[in-house]
């Protein structure tokens, strides 16, 4: 075989690997198969699947380590993580993967059907290897997890708080990161804001930071100077403030605690130990984070000025490096020229982005980024001097950081709500990312982090729209799930179109073919439409409005025969609805 074969084969090889990776992608990720039905506990099928992504996340705050990652020790295999990261271009670490997931999950099936423990834990000791005692832990836990997933209090719990009787109050939250969450039907509370970002959300948030700026190594041969980060209050009530902790390790410091646990200060990681440059955090932070967390608002804005005025080289510090240009250019103070921390101004909430995109209500896509501004240019920190700004307006000081933003950027917190579930995230994320492309001449890089999995992905923002589309509205799985809800489950198909459309608007980021998929199978297939007309008139005919709006803006590229298509069922549907009869 001459060198050009040979080459030709590996490509080949290297392709049908990663096409197998996005497959196992789309059929292991998580999705919710239908609306939440109050008081509907959950079945052994939803158990199984949800209690094998469980076994996969180490949990040291409880000793416990993940039962993948023994198994994996157990075969003499490499670790579970390096298996996840390299299967998509390694045969030999895919079989391993393959080999390590499926025993995993059967042990999970035996626990979920009742086998003994004992049982489960000497074959799994017989299988790969795994120690009996440690095993026996790991199914004790996920034996506690089951029975409370099997148990559902959401009823009595509200028939209590219609009396007003007590409710036992618990953590919000993802169960993959915080299995507390169980059992519902308890009064959900925050955290401690003096406690964030935990010592956990530390040491998960420094494997992203270090994924984020090698995936923009691996596109742009190079490191970013400036992230435009977005913040929001439930996340990181979910998450222990997982996302202030990658801003704090992007700008290279560290917290400091005292003796309640209370974050008093922070401390800069020497170069040296970073081994790498200080990236400019601009953040963009809603007003419930606003609202709630304060003392870390501070705390982040504190950060920016301690690194700011350290004495270090501007090509290994680019705060200090822009606080300095922006100084010299304008004349401006120091705290001025770093200040980082922007909200809504006080008492208000929100980017409005998104009614203006639902409601169609602009012209110029650029008019959505200079809405974000005015709504979002609000500073909190503290000025030169040392008075807190309590939400000043300061368009000019977010206009030039965002000025300089090469990457805008936001972490995804639960498997259950994604960024075409809501429109709060094309409001924000995709809100900053148009506000940047006006005002530094060129659209930022955009990715999104994935800690839903034990292997930690950043994605593009095309990436995680082509990722859920596939494993949701084109997957009928999903949509058969939410068709069991009538007219909400056609809503909800609705709403999932409607926000990939929101990317349209402000990121332009949903290939053609997700909309030609969308047509394909809600429009013209007959009697998926009859179905849903019959179900959601008013619905439907948003959605096909929302189609032709996407190829009347230039977002979609379609044949003429669709068009004509698309347009003849909205007639025939507005007809419907004003009650014209054909």
């Amino acid at each position: 075989m001459n060198d050009n074969n040979l080459h030709s084969n590996n490509k080949r090889d290297a392709r049908v690997l990663d096409l197998y990776e996005k497959v196992l992608e789309i059929e292991q990720r998580l999705i919710p198969t239908g609306l939440h039905i109050f008081g509907l506990k959950n079945t052994s099928t939803e158990i199984t699947e949800l209690l094998t992504m469980v076994v996969a996340f180490q949990r040291p705050e409880l000793d416990l380590p993940a039962l993948t990652d023994l198994i994996a020790e157990g075969l003499d295999l490499p670790s579970y993580s390096e298996l996840l990261k390299k299967s998509n271009n390694s045969e030999q670490h895919l079989i391993g993967r393959e080999k390590v997931e499926s025993l995993a999950r059967k042990a999970v099936g035996r626990i979920v059907e009742g086998n003994v423990h004992s049982q489960v834990a000497l074959w799994i000791n017989q299988q790969a290897g795994v120690s009996i005692d440690l095993a026996l832990k790991i199914f004790s836990f996920l034996d506690k997890i089951q029975q409370q997933l099997k148990s559902n209090e959401e009823i009595d719990s509200f028939l209590r708080a219609l009396r007003g009787e007590y409710v036992p109050p618990g953590p919000g939250g993802d169960v993959l990161q915080n299995p507390s969450i169980l059992p519902t039907g308890r009064n959900t509370h925050a955290i401690n804001p003096y406690a964030i970002p935990s010592s956990l959300a530390v040491r998960n948030a420094e494997p992203l930071v270090s994924a984020l700026l090698d995936r923009y190594h691996s596109d742009l041969k190079k490191i970013p100077e400036s992230i435009a980060m977005v913040l929001w209050g439930i996340d990181n009530i979910k998450q222990e403030g997982q996302a202030v902790a990658q801003v704090l390790w992007l700008l290279g410091v560290k917290p400091i605690r005292d003796g309640l646990n209370r974050v008093a200060d922070i401390s800069v990681i020497p170069l040296e130990d970073l081994g790498r440059p200080r990236i400019d955090v601009v953040m963009t932070v809603s007003g419930i984070f606003r609202d709630l967390f304060g003392s870390t608002m501070d705390l982040l804005d504190r950060s920016v000025k301690r690194v700011a005025a350290l004495d270090e080289p501007h090509h290994m510090n680019f705060v200090c490096k822009h606080v300095e240009e922006k100084i010299k250019k304008t004349g401006c103070s120091f705290e001025e020229a770093a200040t980082r921390v922007f909200s809504n101004a006080a008492g208000n909430y929100g980017t409005n982005v998104n009614f203006m995109v639902l409601q169609s209500q602009w012209e110029d896509a650029r008019e959505l980024g200079d809405l974000f501004v005015r709504r979002k240019s609000f500073a909190y920190g503290r000025d030169s001097n040392g008075i807190t700004m309590e939400g000043r307006q300061a368009e000019d000081l977010l206009d030039d950081a965002l000025s300089r933003v090469e990457v805008t950027y936001q972490s995804i917190d639960s498997t259950e709500v994604g960024i075409s579930d809501v429109d709060h995230y094309f409001e924000y994320l995709g809100g900053v990312t148009k506000a940047v492309e006006k005002r530094a001449g060129k659209q930022p890089k955009i990715y999104l982090s994935d800690s839903l999995t034990p292997n930690s992905k950043i994605r593009t923002l095309q990436e995680t729209l082509q990722l859920e589309s596939r494993t949701k509205v084109l997957n009928p799985k999903w949509y058969e799930g939410q068709l069991r809800h009538g007219f909400s489950g056609v809503a909800e198909i609705e709403h999932q179109l409607t926000n990939t459309f929101g990317w349209s608007a402000t990121a332009n980021a949903v290939d053609d073919w997700i909309y030609d998929e969308v047509v394909e199978t809600f429009v013209l297939d007959g009697e998926m439409l009859n179905r849903l007309k019959s179900l959601n008139p008013s619905s439907v005919h948003t959605l096909v409005g929302r189609l032709l709006e996407a190829s009347g803006r230039g977002f979609w590229s379609t044949k003429p025969e669709i068009l004509n298509k698309l347009k003849e069922v909205f007639s025939s549907l507005e007809d419907a609805l004003e009650g014209v009869s054909s």
